[in-house]
């Protein structure tokens, strides 16, 4: 009987630490999958170059791998928005937009083009192949033009009231009802993007902002200054809250790799070099600016640390609440066990069993047969 009840108790012990552990593997799978959820737009990868030029301006290559998830209706227009600032970048130009996975190079329209105003043949036959550049600054709905000469901002200096504006370049696909992926290139220059100072020339690039919408598996870039800088004389940052590596090269070229990209979580580069004497800069700006960006990135990185140390305790807090209550219920039920057995031995020392004959003689013996 008392090993009956012990088996009972360790068998007991044994389903409630299965029990427990499973619970905690949930809630830590849960916790790191949070947010991650598919989303009907979303990037296989992302790979982004950018070549500095001498006269500050930014030549950029991006290349989006989509995965579209069917829904109620055919993706048709994909787009990409950016907002112009007079102190860091006045307009954008010399686009182009191919779609590797067909060869096909699209052409520019002037007129963006509503999805919902057409079918599937109308659009195929009207609207696709064709990508746009908006104004979108009024409105999203209601674009106007843009011109890239006759529309772009006047450079004013770093910490001068800025002109802003919201551009769109959008491109208009085939009527697509799912894709595994679907390769765009979307190639550019952004223009009045660098500042000379007297004794470095910097400037920011945000290939994603906080605005960005569409998560991104992984996303790759590369980030080149013009020859003649080197890793000994420049500098490049890259501020992102998702998890990422950095490599500077010999030539001074910065290469970073995101992955898990949230929607909603930028990307943004920061560089800097030494001014050469033949810098062709054109936004100039006296004073010296290298240590103070120096201390600001340092600043910056002791912020990133203690965030990162944040999430990491965080992370322990999610996995130890549950590892603690599943040690509580296996010691709570070790002890029962325990209890059981102290309790079967305690019934079986209070039984007698008797095993010598009894004391009787032999005649009372040979009467009781």
């Amino acid at each position: 009987m008392g090993s009956h009840r012990t088996a009972r108790a360790v068998i007991a012990a044994a389903v409630v630490t299965a029990i427990t552990a499973a619970v905690v593997l949930i809630m830590g799978f849960a916790w790191h999958g949070a947010g991650s959820g598919r989303t009907q737009v979303s990037y296989n990868a992302v790979d982004m170059r950018a070549q500095m030029l001498d006269n500050g301006d930014l030549r950029i290559t991006q290349t989006f791998d989509y995965r579209l998830e069917s829904r109620g209706t055919p993706w048709r227009q994909m787009f990409q928005q950016y907002t112009l600032s007079s102190d860091r970048l006045t307009t954008i130009s010399d686009i182009s937009v191919t779609d590797l996975t067909t060869g096909r190079t699209y052409t520019q329209d002037d007129t963006v083009h509503s999805p919902s105003g057409y079918g599937d043949a109308g659009w195929d036959s009207t609207c696709a192949c064709h990508w746009y550049i908006a104004d979108i600054t009024q409105s999203q709905s209601h674009p106007d033009p843009f011109d890239p000469k006759l529309d772009a901002l006047t450079a004013t200096a770093v910490g001068e009231p800025a002109q802003t504006k919201d551009v769109e370049i959008g491109w208009n696909i085939p009527s697509t009802r799912s894709a595994k992926s679907m390769r765009i290139e979307l190639a550019m220059t952004w223009h009045g993007v660098a500042t000379a100072y007297d004794d470095v020339v910097a400037l920011e690039w945000e290939p994603f902002s906080a605005l960005n919408s569409t998560p991104a598996a992984r996303v790759t870039g590369t980030f080149a200054f013009p020859k003649g800088i080197s890793e000994s004389n420049s500098w490049a940052w890259l501020h992102t809250g998702a998890a990422s590596e950095t490599t500077r090269l010999y030539d001074g070229a910065l290469q970073f790799t995101v992955t898990d990209l949230p929607g909603s979580e930028y990307i943004n580069v920061v560089v800097m070099a030494e001014r050469q004497p033949t810098s062709a800069v054109s936004r100039e700006q006296a004073g010296r600016m290298k240590q103070r960006i120096l201390e600001q990135e340092r600043r910056e990185a002791r912020i990133a640390s203690n965030a990162r140390q944040r999430e990491a305790r965080g992370r322990l807090i999610i996995w130890l609440i549950p590892a603690v209550l599943a040690l509580l219920l296996v010691v709570g039920a070790l002890i029962g066990a325990k209890r059981a057995c102290a309790q079967g031995r305690r019934h079986t020392e209070a039984l007698e069993y008797w095993r010598e004959p009894p004391d009787m003689s032999p005649a009372a013996a040979a009467a009781s047969i």
